[in-house]
């Protein structure tokens, strides 16, 4: 179990586009405004890992390519929303009215490439095949994806007391954009050399 959290915490805790935008709503909406999202957060990863386990056992077996397809997919999508932050200069006022929270948000990470390593790498073997095995790692998986992206939102809120005369929107936005697009880019471009190869 012990091993098990401390996969789950190292790899939550690594740096990526959901914890960048967590980090973002932290800074431009502080913590009560954007709590929930760490929530959110978990519930898309609880939904994407379920599907992932299952899938895999079925995908390994009969259809390799589909996981290579699903890859693209969603290096593709993180592009998509690179590119659409870096274009949205000013932030709303509401946490609420923000297309990068909220189901924006949850579909970003439900296209997180952390839920596949997940479900294959760090799932106990008996996961995806028992009732009990499921829901203790799930419960697990919860326990620890909702103080992370707390702990991510925090910090976006901790740098705003730091001065924020440099911190505009547009600084922030175009962070993230540069964040996620570098991390889709890595993504793809390992995708490439494990079909070129």
């Amino acid at each position: 179990m012990l091993a098990t959290v401390s996969a789950l915490m190292l790899l939550l805790l690594a740096p990526g586009p959901t914890n960048t935008l967590l980090f973002r709503a932290g800074v431009l909406f502080g913590l009560r405004a954007s709590w929930k999202l760490a929530f959110i957060e978990c519930l898309a990863y609880l939904l994407q890992v379920s599907v992932w386990g299952v899938a895999l056992l079925y995908l390994a077996a009969y259809s390799p390519w589909a996981v290579k397809l699903i890859q693209l997919a969603a290096g593709t999508y993180l592009l998509v929303l690179s590119w659409r932050l870096w274009r949205s200069v000013k932030a709303l006022e509401d946490v609420n009215q923000d297309r990068f929270t909220g189901g924006y948000f949850f579909w970003m990470t439900v296209m997180n490439p952390k839920g596949l390593l997940i479900a294959s790498l760090i799932a106990p073997p008996d996961t995806f095949i028992h009732w009990t095995g499921y829901l203790a790692f799930m419960g697990t998986l919860a326990l620890v994806v909702i103080p992370v992206g707390a702990a991510w939102i925090v910090f976006g809120a901790g740098v705003v007391g730091r001065g924020r005369h440099w911190l505009t929107p547009r600084v922030i936005n175009r962070t993230a954009a540069l964040a996620i697009g570098c991390f889709a880019t890595v993504l793809l471009g390992r995708l490439a050399t494990s079909i070129l190869t």
